[in-house]
């Protein structure tokens, strides 16, 4: 092409840098010239400035978009400040690139202004964040709206150098014609892209050489050169920032981490030494973080663990739950170790530890807690307002937040072990809630159960061993129902634990101190099985240091239908059914039954009811066979009667049953076809 060609005479090209367009070397003044005129053509005549042989593709088709957006060519001032709040946003989003070009080129200042070049950087749009040169500089460019905060993206100020480098990602010098504006017409150009880690573009480095047409043959070629080299510059330094503050970030958090771990967290180097240890390890060890650093492992390590850790530095294989003691200055604590090695990726040789010890009550704790060791009851969840009941609570509530052992007394199905739940919660809410059924457990696991074993302790132990009943009560609430059926045997060992606050477990040779209140339920008369040795006395009077009843539900009156109502309701809820009411024969029913079973059976009955129920009333005819056909009722509330009379009801109520289907009157009766027609005309029964 004749004007950008590679001849001697007129060739501007160099290859040293990967640029859109090879680096200007001479320009003489026709090529400014003719450029100038193709601009003309171009805005006037919109002749295709793609066809001229001074054109690059890149140029034109920048000058054709600039053209379609409606950017004046003339125009006086150029760009769009941007608004108080996007500039906010923008200037602390771009901080560090700023804060680092502004350090960067403060050394080339004396350069910039000596040789009357500005140096401008912008975001990947086109705004201008920052311009460093002369005050001279500054000021000319100022006028045409050229400074902090300007937008000079290609949609408002057309063909550009930095617009270009940003839209191709690559260096770019081009002479002041090539701009799309007329007052960037006599400066020179170069601009490169600053990219991250990720090759995006972030921004623009400018370098621009005013007025340089008035000394073209002067022209510092050397100027993209050197913008290219800066933003490289900018970049490495800009990783280096960003990694630093990445590592700065990632010590952080994980110093952090490591100080909310409830856990004790110690690392080691590859001859044991301790290179950092969080606080949790620190309180456990009884020991400041800075008495322990930078000491050897068996600077509190017994032989045992030492040998372990040894081991595994050597060579050898990872340490998991390994169950010891590590005694500080006040206590000792029951731990859980395991001790992981760090691996050289090359070699897989160890080059230090990471040692992670719990302690093991943390551990009974979620354990008891996972396997469903938990009360979810209040008093307030518990229904009545009999005056029996009111007084249960009452003093149960009196006694719940001390450390007293309780013995609950109640019938079976009565709610002993909601009334256990509710005292743990007003007592220890946070603590585990153990319960054992001392008459459901095998007589021959009850000692592990309870107390737990060592690691091989017995045939058919776990390596590891397990913690027992008691011991994962600790801090918590240990419920022993239905106490009167645990075996004779295992009392005595029991009354001592109450006693002395700690248990061992079978296989063990170390008492583990355990802390724990006991509430234990019966149905039972325990003084009559004192009385009769099948029950030890020392152990009843420490369990029943405080007795309380738990009322039969006969003996609740209204808090019958109270709690028939809240649990049908209850049910409907679940099954997503719709509430019925309870028609008044079952009332009456439900009143006058006598409730061998309890709550428990109320509730049984009343899930029958609900699933039987066709309409929003529940009939007598709806209920369990249990309350159809058992007459038991209070005696108090019936008056005595003469036989025929109870015949007669007897014989009205089957009737009305049944339907006055007389056979299967008779056969719920009990009594022939003949008998009941007999007694019917007897009783003047219509049917």
């Amino acid at each position: 092409m004749t004007g950008i060609s590679d001849n001697n005479q007129g060739e501007f090209y160099t290859s040293d840098f990967d640029c859109l367009f090879r680096p200007l070397n001479n320009i003489d003044t026709n090529l400014w010239e003719q450029i100038n005129e193709l601009k003309r053509e171009f805005l006037n005549n919109n002749i295709d400035p793609r066809r001229s042989p001074y054109m690059y593709p890149e140029i034109a088709e920048s000058w054709i978009r600039s053209k379609a957006e409606d950017v004046d060519p003339f125009a006086k001032k150029l760009g769009k400040l941007l608004k108080t709040k996007d500039n906010e946003y923008l200037f602390q989003n771009k901080k560090m690139l700023i804060d680092l070009v502004s350090s960067y080129i403060k050394k080339f200042i004396p350069l910039l202004t000596a040789s009357e070049y500005l140096m401008a950087l912008t975001d990947e749009t086109g705004v201008i964040l920052l311009l460093e040169g002369s005050e001279k500089e500054i000021a000319s460019f100022a006028k045409i709206n050229v400074r902090v905060s300007t937008d000079m993206s290609e949609e408002l100020v057309g063909t550009t150098a930095h617009s270009l480098c940003i839209r191709y990602r690559k260096p770019v010098q081009i002479i002041g014609p090539y701009n799309y504006c007329i007052v960037l017409q006599d400066n020179i150009s170069s601009a490169t892209p600053i990219l991250n880690e990720k090759n995006d573009v972030i921004g623009a480095l400018v370098v621009v050489q005013m007025l340089a047409k008035r000394d073209v043959q002067n022209l510092q070629a050397h100027s993209l050169g050197w913008v290219i080299s800066m933003g490289f510059a900018i970049e490495n330094l800009l990783k280096v920032k960003r990694r630093n503050l990445s590592l700065a970030l990632t010590n952080g958090i994980l110093e952090t981490t490591l100080a909310l771990v409830d856990e004790g967290i110690i690392t080691l180097n590859k001859e044991g030494y301790i290179n950092h240890i969080n606080q949790e390890g620190a309180t456990i060890l009884g020991v400041l973080t800075s008495e322990i650093a930078n000491k050897h492992f068996s600077f509190f390590m017994t032989r045992e663990q030492s040998r372990l850790i040894e081991d595994l530095l050597a060579g050898g294989n990872p340490v998991y739950d390994f169950e010891t003691i590590i005694a500080n200055k006040s206590t000792e604590h029951r731990l859980l170790m395991n001790i992981r090695p760090v691996l050289d990726r090359e070699e897989n040789n160890p080059k230090g530890a990471v040692i992670r010890f719990l302690q093991t009550e943390k551990v009974d704790k979620l354990v008891a807690h996972r396997g469903g060791c938990r009360a979810t009851y209040t008093f307030e969840d518990i229904l009545g307002k009999s005056a029996v009941m009111v007084k249960a609570i009452q003093v149960c509530r009196h006694v719940g937040g001390k450390m007293i052992n309780v013995l609950l007394i109640g019938e079976s199905g009565t709610g002993k072990e909601l009334f256990a739940q509710a005292i743990h919660n007003q007592f220890r809410p946070d603590g585990p809630f153990v319960a054992i059924n001392c008459a459901s457990m095998p007589r021959n696991l009850i000692e592990s159960e309870l107390f737990g074993y060592e690691g091989g302790a017995f045939t058919g132990a776990e390596r590891k061993g397990r913690p027992g009943k008691i011991e994962l009560a600790n801090n918590g609430t240990l419920f022993l129902d239905e106490i009167g059926d645990m075996p004779l045997e295992i009392q005595p060992v029991l009354l001592r634990i109450l006693e002395d606050k700690k248990v061992m477990r079978l296989g063990g040779n170390r008492y583990i101190p355990v802390n724990f209140r006991v509430i234990a339920a019966t149905n039972k008369n325990l003084y009559q099985m004192v009385s009769e040795k099948s029950f030890r006395e020392d152990l009843y009077y420490r369990l029943s240091v405080f007795s309380i009843r738990i009322p039969p539900l006969r003996d609740r009156g209204d808090d019958i239908l109270l709690l028939a109502r809240d649990f049908i309701e209850d049910i409907c809820r679940k099954l997503n059914y719709k509430v019925p009411n309870l028609s008044p024969e079952v009332e009456k029913r439900l009143t006058e039954y006598n409730w061998p079973g309890n709550v428990r059976q109320l509730l049984n009955a009343m899930v029958y009811a609900v699933n039987m129920v066709q309409g929003n009333l529940i009939k007598i005819n709806d209920m369990p066979d249990e309350l159809l056909y058992d007459n038991s009722v209070h005696i108090s509330t019936r008056k005595i009667l003469p036989l025929d009379e109870l015949e007669k009801a007897a014989i009205l109520e089957t009737m009305k049953l049944t339907n006055n289907n007389t056979l299967e009157a008779a056969r719920l009766l009990d009594i022939g076809r003949t008998t009941i027609y007999r007694k019917l005309k007897k009783y003047g029964i219509n049917c």
